[in-house]
């Protein structure tokens, strides 16, 4: 009978402590990116090869956007549920490529001798980029739907993905 009993409260135990909660599908969609989860890898290179970028450019661009994920940090602000459906506000603080990138700017329009090739101008937004300790906090809305005994994240738009990769085109107050 004890054998009977100790089974049953393992059993409570291990599926009564197992949550299904809608924040949960917005951290295991971070820890993706944290972990270098091969979809976000393979997501990665697609945009890489949607960029002009020489091999070497390539690897550089691939490294500092790993370094964006494996430094990415958030946090659960909120959730709203209506019914079947949840809103969850998370707050990420990424690395600020935009910034990186209007250094780079204004740093070559005030070198003029430069400006006789493009690659110049790549590699020195790719330096910046590389160097940046400059950080941006963004707030982002995920949507998600409970279907199937479980919470499922609807995808988040292109803005969201330009906030986690830290190039949001923002506007400074």
């Amino acid at each position: 009978m004890k054998k009977i009993v100790l089974l049953f409260l393992c059993f409570f135990f291990f599926t009564g402590c197992v949550k299904n909660e809608a924040p949960d599908v917005v951290n295991a969609y971070f820890q993706k990116y944290k972990n270098h989860d091969t979809s976000v890898l393979n997501s990665l290179e697609q945009l890489i090869i949607d960029e002009d970028l020489l091999e070497n450019e390539k690897d550089s661009y691939r490294l500092i956007m790993k370094k964006q994920y494996m430094d990415l940090s958030y946090k659960i602000i909120s959730e709203l549920y209506n019914g079947d459906d949840a809103l969850i506000t998370a707050e990420i603080e990424v690395y600020d490529y935009v910034y990186s990138k209007k250094s780079a700017k204004i740093y070559w329009e005030n070198h003029p001798e430069l400006w006789d090739e493009n690659r110049k101008y790549r590699n020195l937004q790719l330096k910046y980029m590389n160097e940046e300790t400059k950080r941006v906090k963004y707030t982002i809305d995920f949507e998600a739907h409970y279907e199937e005994d479980r919470w499922v994240l609807i995808p988040p738009n292109y803005e969201v993905i330009q906030k986690i990769h830290g190039i949001y085109a923002y506007e400074e107050d």
